[in-house]
């Protein structure tokens, strides 16, 4: 962890706090000298960037250490823990970059920046996919639009929220469990989850999940260098 001056928080290594700092330094520079409604939505939302991001982290370091401690063969207890771990790391990861997505959208809405409309049903409708269509049109825009196209496409997105829409709404992820007779059964593996009517199966080891963070990482740093553009203009 290393102390993040502007959120007065310890964040994790990964988080990209240069391309934080820039990104707010530029778009304070626009909202901060004529406030508008803009700077009120964007400051909330800029703020829970960073808080989300550890959350995610913790809960993905809480789920990986009680994998390493106990393995497979643990109390219901424990699987409770670990299910609320890995569902506080979705949650929060996906919550992280719409965080984002709704801090660029407030920016945009600034009329010394694109002066999008960015009223209730805009508020309650903010994602990548949605901030992606709002700015396609606006050259100034167009990094940012190519930024939020990967991500909108990436299995990597879609597996984050698959995830975390079928825990919050639907059920836990299915654990597969192997017995065998007469052998050793196959290696356990931190992930191995069965497919659901909504996400696809999931097995894999903690690398994994330290992969999806760091994807997460990477692409949170690329949303914040594009939103320093769209504030400096073109």
């Amino acid at each position: 962890m290393a102390f993040n001056d502007l959120l007065k928080l310890d964040l994790p290594a990964d988080f990209p706090a240069h391309d934080y700092s820039d990104f707010m330094a530029a778009a304070r520079a626009v909202l901060l000298p004529n406030k508008t409604e803009a700077w009120k939505e964007f400051a909330g939302a800029s703020n829970l960037i960073g808080w989300r991001f550890r959350s995610s982290f913790e809960d993905m370091r809480t789920y990986i250490a009680s994998w390493q401690k106990y393995g497979a063969n643990v109390s219901f207890e424990e699987i409770y823990l670990r299910e609320r771990a890995l569902f506080g790391m979705f949650s929060s990861g996906v919550s992280c970059v719409e965080s984002i997505c709704y801090a660029l959208y407030a920016l945009a809405s600034h009329p010394s920046v694109l002066g999008l409309v960015f009223g209730d049903p805009e508020q309650r409708r903010c994602n990548p996919l949605q901030l992606r269509n709002a700015l396609g049109s606006h050259s100034s825009a167009k990094a940012l639009v190519s930024d939020l196209t990967a991500l909108t496409n990436s299995n990597e997105w879609s597996l984050w929220v698959d995830l975390r829409n079928r825990m919050t709404h639907r059920s836990n992820l299915p654990r597969i469990i192997y017995g065998a007779i007469g052998s050793t059964p196959p290696p356990a593996k931190a992930l191995q989850f069965a497919a659901t009517s909504s996400t696809p199966a999931f097995e894999a080891d903690e690398s994994h999940l330290k992969a999806l963070f760091l994807w997460l990482s990477k692409s949170l740093g690329q949303l914040l260098k594009g939103g320093r553009h769209l504030a400096s203009g073109p």
